[in-house]
């Protein structure tokens, strides 16, 4: 997966920002493995450039509506033509309950500022200061039919260097006009960053987002459809109260086995009934994330299935159980 963005600021002197992520997921059972790596690029009219360059690790443990991890990173960054080494550590767990999820987690970050100083006599003199502290944050995001909400708490701790221990906090909105193209805001503040090299700021943002995934409610299917050879459609079908049976079509499938949050994440071997594949599960009402896999290859996500990026960066099919 990789992400990046390009962004300029006015206030009084231009700021360009270019971001970048790379990672790559795998799936054992309930735990996934993610690793990658981050850059940043930071340049003011009147300051030299800064960047940072970082590689993570995570490993995430999955169960039915909740999650947690641990990872960290480390790298160098390079501020007023200073470079210095940069860690972090980290732990969260998110709960998720139909489209409302809530995820804590904290940061503790090892890294430095400069401090350019300049006498009389133009000598130039950069003092590196080591800097030591925490973030600990509470997210929340909240879905109601087009109308998408995220909230955001952050409370940093700094127990060495000059960095202020503050509260900070943001909110942003989305309205889907169509299932893909969006008007978004938001508000808040952002602390300072040294590894970025960005600093305490008050913001409000109005935007338009397109995304190539649908957004919205999603309508319950009756039927697989038919699909190529190494493919595979999903439909879940409510049998009784708290139970369903999830029905899998898979042309020349010798073994179909499922796993999501369906399942805490641990994969389940499907039954083979008149050309199809079957599974009963007792499971609650609302929107689920699920992967198939066929005769034992790679996990992938029903083809007549909205894919959607989960909560750990991967990509998973979005099923609804009415």
């Amino acid at each position: 997966m990789g992400s990046g963005a390009a962004t300029r600021v006015s206030d009084g002197r231009s700021t360009g920002i270019a971001l970048g992520s790379a990672s790559y997921t795998v799936p054992v059972d309930r735990i996934r493995l993610e690793a990658g790596g981050t850059g940043t690029i930071l340049g003011t009219t009147d300051l030299a450039p800064s960047s940072s360059w970082m590689a993570f690790g995570r490993a995430h443990v999955l169960g039915t509506g909740w999650g947690a991890w641990a990872g960290g990173s480390g790298g160098n960054v390079h501020l007023e033509r200073t470079t210095f080494p940069a860690t972090t550590g980290e732990i969260g767990a998110w709960f998720r309950r139909d489209e409302q999820r809530v995820t804590l987690s904290a940061v503790n970050v090892n890294t430095s500022t400069v401090s350019t100083l300049i006498f009389s006599d133009q000598t130039v003199v950069r003092v590196r200061d080591p800097v030591r502290y925490a973030d600990v944050s509470l997210i929340g995001h909240a879905a109601w039919r087009r109308f998408e909400l995220d909230a955001i708490a952050l409370s940093r701790h700094v127990w060495k260097g000059e960095l202020q221990s503050v509260p900070a906090a943001s909110v942003a909105g989305a309205w889907w006009v169509t299932p893909n193209v969006a008007v978004a805001a938001a508000l808040g503040r952002q602390l300072a960053d040294p590894i970025r090299g960005t600093v305490r700021a008050r913001y409000a943002t109005l935007a338009v987002r397109l995304s190539a995934e649908r957004h919205g409610r999603v309508a319950p299917l009756r039927k697989p459809p038919s699909v190529a050879a190494g493919a595979a459609s999903l439909i879940a079908t409510p049998t009784e109260k708290g139970s369903t049976t999830i029905l899998v079509r898979a042309h020349g499938a010798r073994r179909v086995e499922l796993m999501g949050d369906l399942t805490g994440w641990e994969a389940r071997e499907l039954d083979r009934k008149d050309g199809r594949w079957e599974l009963r599960l007792t499971t609650q009402p609302g929107a689920h994330h699920v992967l198939v896999r066929i005769d034992g290859g790679k996990w992938i996500v029903p083809a007549n299935l909205p894919r959607i990026d989960d909560e750990l960066g991967g990509t998973v099919g979005l099923i609804v159980i009415p």
